[in-house]
């Protein structure tokens, strides 16, 4: 048996907005990473670095489907996992994003690290709404030391 990550928020912009805010790796950088090797491609490995807290992670994109859909595989955890995020236009001016990140043992690490991947996803939709609301950067101040305490 295994658990799965899934995390859902409305973020007042339009799709197309809030998918280019995710895809393209300038705007990324203004919320959740330093930089990228290179564009979110599907077929592509691209690693995200995080150098604020010494860190590196490539992932592997599976699928882009413009304004609704990026897949990718990753090892954030520590566990290699897919990453779905879904954007569906509510309307003209609203989005709803859906993360999911899928599996993890349902046993105590398991568990541990799924949970661990919810405050993730949750931080990042924070940051993405901050950033796209206003051109906030959430992770300004954030040190390899202040993630661990």
């Amino acid at each position: 048996m295994n658990i799965d990550v899934k995390i859902k928020d409305k973020i007042l912009k339009p799709v197309e907005e809030v998918f280019d805010a995710v895809i393209n790796t300038d705007k990324l950088s203004k919320y959740f990473i330093s930089k990228a090797s290179g564009p979110v491609k599907e077929g592509e490995t691209v690693t995200l670095y995080f150098e604020d807290v010494g860190a590196q992670l490539p992932i592997t994109v599976t699928a882009v489907k413009t304004n609704e859909r990026i897949t990718f595989h990753w090892a954030a955890s520590g566990l290699m996992a897919q990453v779905d995020i879904v954007f569906t236009a509510l309307d003209s001016n609203s989005t709803s994003i859906s993360i999911s990140e899928k599996s993890f043992p349902f046993d105590p690490a398991g568990v541990s690290k799924a949970l661990q991947q919810t405050q993730g996803w949750t931080d990042f939709t924070c940051s993405l709404k901050a950033y796209l609301y206003s051109g906030i950067n959430l992770r300004n101040g954030t040190t390899k030391d202040s993630m661990q305490k």
